[in-house]
């Protein structure tokens, strides 16, 4: 038997290595997800058809979930208006309890006109394409003429699916700084610089020329980096239309007389020289980009649902403890801060995108668990200050009875292999090179079956 209990929230990468590492150092594990399936972002956050980093990914998640000191309770939201509450979990006596759960927020920029039927953000159309549920439930009405504000990553996903899936007649990144700024990969741009319409994204360049220039930007440099994969085969025909926007700060989205979108109103921005990096100000001039539909892809945020304190400063994080770590003065602390009451909560933790959001991928997410592990296992051996009781404490068959107690549908390990194996007979059979279930009750459906 394990000497210690913990009870990790989620099942994401950054939990998933958690549990890795724990469940090697004596500690017995028990996963409470909100979803019925693990993986979090990794899972349903990478673009679909990305199947070998997909698959490897799951490999390694299913070698966690089979360890022997590791239990999975899936279809379990904790929080506000969830199963339980996080006090719940705590009080049923696990040893130390790590939330893990993400940045499962959005982040909106509180714009006039956001409320508008065909505003969303780019996470509930990735957790969409990716059969998430509920939003693979939902219906999102996808206009012929879309701007995504942002150019990161996600902004290219997004613009991946308007081009390859929707076959959108146009899809506006929007950026508000300019092209030497703009955050994506090469490698996603890659893929959709196939449908770069070459004609507009010049005549944009002309009319930022004068602002790069000014900062010592070289306009057809840029303007050759950008468009450098313009030869690049796209997955699937399409007549999209895909350029990007430069120096455009949205300011509101218009609408007509019947809450119909009709365009994104931007402020016009120009560089000023700064450092480490330029700056950005408005020329005072505005600009409305015609669309139906805006799409935000500009970060996550953290859910206060959840029931943590947030950071004071910042709003957007969870609180953690301000003071170094004696052991480790110079890594961040994983203990969750309590500002109200001006010290740690003993044996709650912190882990991955939840202590700071959209920081990294699962490589970072991985990194930030295994040394978040290393205080966890501080704590529970007594060199953070408290000694543990662990003596006759039964937590995770408490959970479980508190669970049943309360008719609350929980999915563990054997179900959700056994939905897995289903979806992968269902591929064969099809020709697919994947199949998923999008509806929460079709999955319990087979997994009572």
């Amino acid at each position: 038997m394990a000497q210690y209990n913990v009870a990790i929230i989620g099942a994401g990468p950054a939990s998933l290595y958690a549990a890795d590492k724990l469940s090697k150092s004596d500690v017995h594990v028990t996963i409470i997800n909100r979803d019925i399936k693990h993986g979090g972002l990794a899972e349903f956050g990478i673009y679909p058809n990305k199947y070998k980093m997909k698959n490897g990914l799951r490999k390694v998640f299913r070698r966690i979930l089979e360890h022997e000191n590791v239990d999975y309770f899936g279809n379990v939201v904790i929080g506000d208006g969830g199963a339980l509450s996080l006090k719940q979990v705590q009080e049923l006596g696990f040893d130390a309890v790590i939330v893990a759960v993400g940045a499962q927020g959005t982040k909106w920029l509180g714009l006039p006109g956001e409320e508008a039927e065909a505003v969303y953000h780019a996470k509930d159309l990735v957790y969409h394409y990716n059969n998430l549920p509920p939003y693979s439930e939902q219906e999102f009405k996808i206009g012929k003429n879309v701007c995504v504000v942002g150019i990161g990553n996600v902004s290219l996903d997004i613009v991946h699916w308007l081009v390859c899936e929707k076959k959108v007649e146009s899809a506006i990144a929007v950026a508000r700084r300019g092209p030497a700024e703009r955050a994506y990969t090469e490698k996603e741009m890659k893929i959709v610089s196939g449908a770069l319409d070459l004609e507009q994204t010049k005549a944009d360049f002309e009319q930022t020329r004068a602002s790069l220039e000014a900062v010592g930007q070289d306009p057809d440099e840029l303007f050759a980096e950008v468009t450098k994969h313009i030869d690049a085969p796209l997955e699937t025909e399409t007549d999209t239309r895909f350029w990007i926007r430069f120096l455009r700060s949205p300011e509101g989205i218009e609408t007509d007389a019947d809450g119909n979108v009709t365009g994104l109103r931007c402020a016009i921005t120009r560089l000023v020289a700064a450092e480490p990096r330029v700056g950005v100000e408005k020329t005072g001039d505005t600009e409305v980009i015609p669309c139906d539909t805006v799409v935000f892809a500009i970060g996550d945020s953290i859910e206060p649902a959840i029931g943590l304190p947030l950071e004071p400063k910042w709003g957007s994080t969870f609180a953690v403890c301000p003071e170094p770590w004696a052991e480790h003065p110079d890594r961040p602390r994983y203990m969750v801060y309590d500002p109200d009451a001006g010290e740690p909560i003993q044996g709650l933790f912190v882990v991955g995108w939840a202590r700071r959001a959209s920081d990294g991928l699962v490589g970072k997410a991985r990194a930030d668990a295994v040394q978040g592990v290393d205080e966890v296992m501080a704590f529970l051996e007594g060199n953070l200050g408290e000694t543990l009781e662990t003596d006759g404490k039964k937590p995770l068959s408490d959970l479980r009875n508190l669970l049943e107690s309360g008719e609350i549908e929980f999915v563990d390990y054997d179900g959700v292999a056994k939905l897995e194996a289903y979806e992968a007979k269902k591929a064969e059979e099809l020709g697919l090179p994947e199949y998923k279930l999008s509806r929460t009750q079709e999955m319990l459906d087979i997994i009572r079956g």
